[in-house]
């Protein structure tokens, strides 16, 4: 679609004359382009800034009443509402803001963190062996890293890790029954997230301040992982061996589906969400499981408890956003907290405010802030502090 005719379409919405056929074309537009390289920038007959601040206003007026499960390979958009199309909308803002700060110089990156600003997070982890050697992922060059008894953990060209090994050393190990599990941890820092692929064809994406424990081949009975932290895992179907990941006081088991473990250990429970199957989640302390069904997510703390949700919530950091629905300012900040590296304090009296909104995670933490600012509740950076102000 033109750049001329995207802008037409958000300046009508914002105006609130976009018919539903041109909503729903905004959104196919969207969609399409999201995962594409661009390099346009908004024109407007406002300023920019003007238009980006109508935007972002949004994300506090929005109230979010659709709990239908989003899909984004399975998009019907005649049953999108305006709640979702204005997330899109403000993801569409930050998708052009963020490539217009692509394309700045390196001199106003570094102008930028010379004004106490923090630039975003992005593909970093540390891949550390068995034998105790660690090695930078994002430092290193494409190809083969390391070869571990025959089995090569390989960086592919778009970054990811790959875990290969030949039919014959899978035959062998076969052979050993008494063969001995290897280890490898992956571990992402404060702003960093990574995908690998384990040797079974698993696919694995860590969030921030993450790790995973992980066999470098796995046994002919089982599967086991350990997660710390956050991970989606799209899990490699077997229906001789089941994958099991362990994170906390509770274990998932699975044979092949679709879900996320948000299991950092400042949140108030661990929240495992189901978007494709089915899983078994069991509580560790009390040895109680549940089945979870596409859509839901179950709750670990004193016991499980289950519910429906908005499962685009979930998923928003692996797709490269921040996605609020009714969070409290404390919510916000640990994601935050996570993504820039830095903590908060919050002063007396602040009114209760819960926010609703998407907000690209490839902006700098002032950005980020201006955006929340439209809240009516202020923030102030202090070198890695970040205090919240009424």
């Amino acid at each position: 679609m033109p750049k001329e005719e995207v802008q037409q379409l958000v300046e009508k919405y914002l105006q609130g004359t976009a018919s539903k056929e041109e909503e729903e074309k905004l959104l196919q537009w969207y969609w399409r382009e999201s995962s594409l390289e661009s390099e346009w920038e908004l024109n407007s007959s406002q300023s920019e800034n003007e238009l980006k601040s109508m935007i972002y206003a949004k994300i506090i007026e929005h109230d979010e009443t659709d709990n239908n499960q989003l899909s984004k390979s399975k998009i019907n958009f005649s049953r999108l509402g305006a709640p979702l199309l204005f997330t899109v909308i403000v993801i569409l803002s930050a998708y052009f803001y963020s490539a217009r700060v692509q394309k700045e110089s390196t001199d106003k990156i570094i102008a930028s963190v010379e004004q106490n600003d923090i630039l975003p997070g992005g593909s970093k982890a540390i891949l550390t062996l068995a034998d105790g050697r660690k090695i930078e992922l994002d430092e290193s060059e494409n190809g083969i890293l390391v070869n571990q008894g025959g089995i090569k953990v390989h960086k592919n060209s778009d970054g990811i890790i790959e875990y290969t090994f030949s039919k014959q050393k899978r035959n062998t190990i076969v052979a050993s029954d008494e063969a001995e599990p290897v280890y490898n941890t992956i571990e992402t820092p404060v702003g960093g997230k990574y995908q690998l692929n384990l040797a079974d064809g698993t696919k694995v994406w860590l969030n921030s301040s993450s790790s995973l424990r992980f066999p470098i081949f796995f046994s002919e009975d089982n599967r086991e992982v350990e997660l710390k932290g956050e991970a989606y895992f799209e899990v490699s179907k077997d229906f001789k061996r089941k994958f099991s990941v362990r994170s906390g006081i509770q274990t998932v088991e699975v044979l092949g589906t679709q879900f996320n473990i948000n299991a950092y250990s400042d949140e108030k429970s661990i929240k495992t969400t189901l978007f494709e199957g089915e899983i078994r989640v069991i509580d560790l302390k009390t040895n109680d499981s549940k089945l979870l069904k596409p859509g839901e997510q179950s709750n670990v703390d004193q016991s499980i408890q289950i519910k429906r949700i908005d499962t685009q919530a979930e998923i928003a950091w692996k797709e490269g956003y921040f996605y609020f629905k009714k969070a409290d300012i404390e919510t916000v900040m640990r994601q935050l907290g996570r993504w820039y590296g830095v903590t908060a304090r919050y002063e007396a009296n602040l009114p209760e405010h819960h926010f609703s909104g998407a907000i690209s995670n490839n902006l700098t933490l002032l950005e980020v802030l201006e955006i929340l600012e439209k809240s009516d509740i202020h923030f102030s950076l202090d070198g890695k502090e970040v205090i919240v102000m009424p």
